[in-house]
C-alpha cells in the first residue's frame, strides 16, 4: 500500500497547529473505523498521512469494501467545503459531467468512482483538474492502477497515494466488532429495543461465510435479520438462506456412512453435542431451564455441560431500552432458577 509522500512524513513528524487539528479529527475518526485488524489500520495510518495535504487521493478493493466511506472521512478530515460523488454506476461518466461536478466541488472534495471504467479519453482531463488544485480530487477503483495505461501522467497522480482497502477476509478478526456495530445500528434504526444481541452461533455462521460484496453483504444481511429476529437475539434462523444454509466443513455427518478416510468419533459427537446446546439456548433466549427441556435434560446436567464447554451469551449485548427492562428482569429471573 502507498501511503503518503517522505515530504508528508517528514511534515507529521513536526508539530504544529495543523497536525494538532488533524491529530483531534482522527480521535474522532478512530470511533468510525470498526476494527483493530492490522489490515484496517493500515488504512487508517494512510489515512493520516493524507489528511496532512491536499494530493489527490485513490481507494483501490473490491465492491462493498467502503472505498466510499473511506474517501468521505478523507474529506471531512481534511477539507471544508463541498463534497460531490461521481459515480458511472448508472450511466458512463462524460466530459460535461465531470467539469460540472468539479465545478460543484470548488473549495471541496470531488470523488470520483469507478474510475477503473472512465473512458480513456478523460483521463488527462483527471490530470488537469488535480493540477489546478480547485478541488481535491478523491477516486475509487477495483484495483490499483495499471503502470502500463497509457495515461502515465494519471498513473504517476495517484503513485505515492493509493490506499489498497482489504476484503473482509483479510480483516476476519473484525468480524464480531462488525456485526455488533451493524446489530446496533439497524436495530436502534428499526426501534428493535427488544433485542439484546446476536447469538454466538449466528455470529459463527457470519464469520464462517464468504460474503460476495464483503463489508456491504455483511450489513444487508444483519439488517435483514433484524426484521425477522423474534428475539432476545437474534439468531442463526433469522440470517438468510445462502448464511445459515452454509455446514460447517469441520462437522462430519453423524447418520450416514462413514467417511473412507476415518473421523475422530469424540469430536464428532463433541461438536455435534455443542450446537444442539447453542440451538436449544438461543431458541429461549438462553433460559436453562426451557433449554433443559428441548434437550431432554435435566437442568443440573445443562449447566454442568455450559460449564465445561465454557459456552456463554452473546457478547456485547445492547442495553434494553425503556420498554424493554421487563423482559430483561425476567429473563435475569429466569436464569437465577
Amino acid at each position: 500500500m502507498s501511503t503518503a509522500t517522505q515530504d508528508q512524513h517528514n511534515h507529521e513528524t513536526q508539530p504544529s497547529s495543523q497536525t494538532r487539528a488533524v491529530r483531534q479529527a482522527l480521535t474522532s475518526l478512530g470511533s468510525r473505523v470498526v476494527g483493530k485488524s492490522a489490515a484496517i489500520q493500515e488504512v487508517v495510518r494512510a489515512l493520516e498521512g493524507l489528511a496532512l495535504s491536499r494530493t489527490p487521493a485513490l481507494f483501490a478493493g473490491e465492491p462493498g469494501t467502503g472505498k466510499r466511506f473511506f474517501a468521505r472521512v478523507l474529506h471531512e478530515t481534511a477539507a471544508q467545503g463541498p463534497l460531490v460523488v461521481l459515480s458511472g454506476a448508472e450511466a458512463p461518466i462524460d466530459l460535461a459531467a465531470l467539469r460540472s461536478a468539479a465545478d460543484s466541488a470548488r473549495g471541496g472534495t470531488l470523488v470520483v468512482a469507478g474510475l477503473d471504467h472512465l473512458a480513456p479519453e478523460l483521463h488527462e482531463e483527471l490530470v488537469a483538474l488535480a493540477s489546478r488544485g480547485e478541488a481535491r480530487l478523491v477516486c475509487t477503483s477495483a484495483a490499483p492502477l495499471d503502470p502500463s495505461l497509457p495515461c502515465a501522467a494519471l498513473v504517476a497522480l495517484f503513485a505515492t497515494s493509493t490506499v489498497e482497502v482489504p476484503t473482509l477476509e483479510q480483516r476476519g478478526e473484525d468480524m464480531p466488532e462488525l456485526a455488533q456495530h451493524f446489530f446496533e445500528l439497524h436495530a436502534t434504526r428499526a426501534r428493535r429495543n427488544d433485542l439484546r444481541g446476536i447469538s454466538p452461533e449466528a455470529v459463527a455462521l457470519l464469520e464462517g461465510h464468504a460474503f460476495a460484496e464483503n463489508v456491504r453483504s455483511l450489513e444487508r444481511a444483519i439488517d435483514q435479520a433484524i426484521a425477522f429476529a423474534e428475539g432476545p437475539y437474534v439468531t442463526a434462523s433469522d440470517l438468510p438462506e445462502e448464511i445459515r444454509g452454509a455446514k460447517p466443513t469441520s462437522l462430519p455427518l453423524l447418520l450416514g456412512a462413514l467417511p473412507v478416510q476415518g473421523l475422530d468419533l469424540r469430536a464428532a459427537v463433541e461438536e455435534f453435542e455443542t450446537r444442539m446446546i447453542l440451538q436449544a439456548l438461543e431458541r429461549t433466549g438462553w433460559n436453562k431451564n426451557r433449554a433443559s427441556r428441548l434437550l431432554g435434560l435435566n437442568r443440573t446436567t445443562l449447566v454442568e455441560m455450559i460449564k465445561r464447554k465454557r459456552l456463554a451469551p452473546p457478547t456485547g449485548v445492547r442495553k434494553p431500552g425503556a420498554f424493554a427492562v421487563k423482559a430483561e428482569l425476567q429473563s435475569a429471573h429466569a436464569d437465577a432458577e
